[in-house]
């Protein structure tokens, strides 16, 4: 299980070679580049019953960028230090992660713990990011965990590898508007999103998904050592996209 972790206090309960596939991948990436990110093409706009449009209505269709978005993972390092982790590896008992997210424009985030046949835990929003509210900014890395008041660091706030072993499930859901079945602005951390509802949410979705792992970089940053791309592709229905993580977790 994944757990908020802090020295001697645990918060809450939280449910350089490459293989030739990764190699592949980072150069399919890295030749399409910023067209990836920034691209835009004609969308059609799908209203939904569980959303709400936070502005007047869009035109049928729109020109717009593909819904996107990058990850990586970060590893506690000696001395707090934030450090590159392959998510493709094993994870052991004890190890403490943060999960960085950036999306190529304005939009709503959630992301939640995906325990096996069990309720989801909501990681973001999260009270320390945004105060608590859920939209996010273009080419805007986003760190969860982040600033947690109330340590002794505040920036010493972790999700801890806790036992049992097992995969470790992360649902990221990007969306042009706000859903009206998973929380938007929350009072209080770690709140319960019902099973039925991420699995609904999964099932109703026709998005098309393009995925794209190795090293990769957004226009205008720094490359990322261990980053997953994920996109959209859908342009008859591009108002959501959902990535699932999986990390593997060990004794």
């Amino acid at each position: 299980m994944l757990r908020l972790f802090k020295p001697i206090l645990i918060a809450a309960v939280v449910a350089g070679v490459f293989a030739p596939s990764i190699l592949i991948g980072r150069v399919e990436a890295q030749k399409q580049g910023a067209p990836l990110w920034y691209s835009v093409v004609k969308v059609n706009r799908v209203k939904k019953p569980d959303r709400v449009r936070t502005s007047k209505a869009p035109p049928a269709v729109q020109k717009a960028a593909l819904l996107t978005l990058q990850w990586h993972l970060l590893e506690r390092g000696d001395g707090n230090r934030q450090i590159e982790a392959d998510s493709g590896r094993q994870f052991q008992t004890g190890d403490q992660l943060k999960i960085a997210i950036t999306t190529n424009q304005d939009g709503y985030l959630y992301i939640v713990s995906q325990p096996q046949d069990k309720d989801a835990v909501l990681l973001f929003p999260d009270l320390r990011i945004n105060k608590g509210a859920n939209h996010v900014l273009k080419d805007k890395e986003y760190v969860v965990p982040s600033y947690c008041p109330g340590y002794d660091d505040p920036n010493d706030c972790w999700f801890k590898m806790d036992p049992p072993a097992g995969t470790e499930k992360l649902i990221v859901v990007f969306s042009r508007d706000k859903f009206t079945t998973l929380p938007n602005q929350i009072s209080e951390p770690y709140s319960v999103v019902k099973r039925s509802v991420v699995e609904q949410l999964i099932a109703s979705s026709r998005q098309k998904v393009e995925q794209f792992n190795g090293e990769l970089t957004i226009p205008g940053q720094n490359a990322v050592r261990y980053a997953t791309r994920v996109q959209n592709t859908n342009p008859k229905d591009n108002e959501e996209l959902i990535a699932t993580i999986k990390l593997t977790h060990v004794e």
